[in-house]
């Protein structure tokens, strides 16, 4: 039997989360938020909350890939930068889409990767500090290149 996840919708709170984790000392992954034109920002917002809250307004982010080499593992639209960097613009809906795809094992990978990402989509579910930084850099890369390029 198979079954599917539907994900309708990702709070703030959890994108921060997933952000947060991911980038706090990775030495692959950076994010930044372009458009900020319409978004209501606080004093207090740290930059997580900035990407969060321009996903959440229908703006994308981008999600920078620095040991890419130039290389290109997704089929979103990027740029590849001097230093042979790849930034990939990512939008909700790649959000939302590698996420069942964590939780439905339907990215590219073996079945302990999927395994392992099931438990990660779970982590990132339960919130409150349950995910660790090698789970949501692997989120990530899900969200960003549809496999498990780092580990």
């Amino acid at each position: 039997m198979r079954t599917t996840t539907t994900i309708e919708g990702v709070s703030l709170e959890n994108l921060v989360d997933l952000f947060t984790t991911a980038t706090y000392g990775s030495s692959w992954l950076d994010i930044f938020a372009p458009v900020r034109t319409g978004l209501h920002i606080e004093e207090t917002d740290c930059r997580e909350d900035v990407w969060a809250k321009a996903l959440l307004a229908g703006h994308p982010i981008e999600c920078t890939d620095y040991y890419a080499e130039g290389d290109v593992y997704a089929y979103l639209p990027h740029t590849i930068g001097g230093n042979d960097e790849v930034t990939y613009k990512v939008t909700m809906q790649d959000v939302l889409d590698g996420l069942q795809k964590c939780a439905d094992g339907t990215f590219k990978g073996d079945k302990s990767e999927h395994d392992w990402l099931r438990e990660c989509f779970l982590h990132f579910k339960a919130g409150e500090g349950d995910m660790d930084n090698p789970e949501a850099e692997a989120i990530m890369q899900v969200i960003m290149f549809n496999e498990l390029i780092y580990g």
